[in-house]
């Protein structure tokens, strides 16, 4: 699993901000909101089975600007997917994640491995994490 994880760490920190990512990523591949809504349950899920794997109790996946865009981008593929019945070709998926279309084939790989292939998610588990988004947002706004 830890090198699963390997697989998404990057040499250097994308000059792209996340919420300029996340507009071109629904500008050029639109896809519905229980899509963006998969990745904080799918990562949420990674964490939890990755960290209960460390033996020092240690995280062992952790989020951060290495490696985010590219989970964002394999788990955006991944999600469209599972949750739609139109979704785009890998080729342009890895063309506005900014990755070549191998390390975009890899990196969807390794995040269905990452989710042991459990896309599956409930309407309740949806709106679990809508409401924790919506609770985060308001609380930056206030």
């Amino acid at each position: 699993m830890h090198n699963n994880i390997l697989s998404f760490h990057g040499r250097n920190v994308p000059a792209i901000s996340l919420d300029a990512y996340f507009a071109r990523i629904l500008k050029y591949c639109p896809a519905t909101n229980e899509v963006f809504l998969s990745l904080l349950v799918y990562f949420d899920r990674i964490a939890q089975r990755a960290n209960s794997l460390s033996p020092q109790n240690e995280p062992i996946f952790i989020l951060d600007s290495y490696n985010i865009h590219r989970l964002v981008i394999a788990g955006v593929t991944v999600a469209s997917k599972f949750f739609s019945d139109i979704f785009y070709k890998n080729s342009r998926y890895a063309k506005v994640g900014g990755l070549p279309l191998d390390e975009l084939n890899h990196l969807e790989l390794q995040f269905l491995l990452l989710n042991d292939f459990e896309l599956a998610i409930s309407v309740q588990e949806l709106k679990q994490y809508g409401d924790l988004l919506v609770k985060h947002y308001n609380s930056q706004h206030s």
